[in-house]
């Protein structure tokens, strides 16, 4: 951050609004920078949740495959009986 300018006999007060107007820009700036980024990272958080709702979607019927052929290897093996 830049030091404020003084007041002196150059500018006075036109100097000093002139740095504060420079330095609000500045901060703008950066913040519209931080945000974009914020924005970035939540939008790839997003997808990565997307990402693992579809994988437990994905376990969810791989593991109702496994139910239903332990129920028929069951059933069956209790008909033999």
């Amino acid at each position: 951050m830049p030091d404020m300018p003084g007041r002196d006999s150059r500018g006075g007060p036109d100097r000093v609004r002139e740095w504060f107007q420079k330095e609000k820009q500045r901060i703008e700036d950066e913040i519209r920078e931080e945000m974009q980024e914020a924005v970035s990272n939540v939008h790839i958080l997003n997808q990565n949740m997307e990402h693992l709702n579809d994988v437990g979607q994905e376990v969810v019927s791989i593991s109702s495959v496994w139910v239903e052929f332990l129920r028929q290897v069951t059933a069956s093996s209790e008909k033999t009986r």
